[in-house]
């Protein structure tokens, strides 16, 4: 077994090394695909863990063998977020699991947030509030592609928010495809934007407060922005 664990928590490395039953037996299942999530409680946290796909022979032969773990890299990338302002679940520990020769089954280990709301839910704002929300985000989502980060997942569930003392506060969660280093373009921070869900008036005032906040054409904003949601909206059936 390995364990990366953030000095802050050395008191559950006796805990997190007996992960793999804690996590069968107990808390609650929060999300299941290929990946299972469940929240865990212990010395007075909760934590969320993702369970990722055990790895493959086929993965370890294959170039992804030479990539850093899904799991791994889910528990440095909300650092270098940390590091420098931005909110994303405070990382605890990254496990890994032997299960075979050529197999692991590795676990990020993080706190729960206590934000309440997901980005998904803005539709179900009252107006008011929701020109505020939109206008705080697109502020964030500026200053996060401005600071060289791009969320390569950036959904509407992603992206966790709440008020607190009055002003909007978000945070990034499944960030272990975000990619770091130079400003993200304007054109490209839009593209990333179409990938979040909403009406058109949402994405109006969108472009409208992402291209005041970057100093760029509102119709150019608005136009990537359209092309991207057209790329990423899913594919309609075709009548029999």
């Amino acid at each position: 077994m390995k364990i990366i664990l953030n000095p802050k928590y050395e008191f559950l490395r006796d805990y997190l090394s007996h992960l793999e039953e804690h996590f069968e037996k107990e808390g609650k299942e929060i999300f299941r695909d290929r990946n299972v999530l469940r929240t865990l409680q212990v010395g007075g946290l909760t934590l969320c863990v993702k369970r990722y796909a055990p790895t493959t022979l086929r993965d370890r032969l294959s170039c992804r063998a030479y990539r850093t773990s899904k799991a791994k890299r889910a528990y440095f990338k909300p650092l270098e977020l940390r590091e420098r302002g931005f909110e994303s679940p405070e990382p605890v520990a990254f496990v890994s699991c032997p299960c075979g020769w050529f197999r692991s089954t590795n676990y990020f280990v993080c706190l729960h947030s206590d934000y309440r709301y997901s980005l998904a839910s803005v539709a179900t704002m009252p107006a008011g509030e929701r020109g505020e929300l939109v206008r705080s985000f697109a502020h964030f989502a500026a200053r996060l592609h401005e600071d060289g980060f791009l969320h390569r997942d950036f959904s509407s569930s992603n992206i966790l928010f709440d008020k607190v003392n009055g002003r909007f506060h978000f945070a990034l969660i499944d960030t272990n495809s975000m990619r770091t280093g130079r400003p993200v373009s304007v054109e490209r921070g839009c593209a990333s934007l179409g990938q979040l869900t909403g009406d058109d008036a949402f994405f109006s005032a969108l472009a409208r407060e992402y291209a005041a906040a970057r100093g760029a054409d509102r119709r150019r904003c608005e136009e990537w922005i359209s092309q991207a949601r057209r790329a990423f909206a899913p594919v309609c059936e075709q009548p029999a």
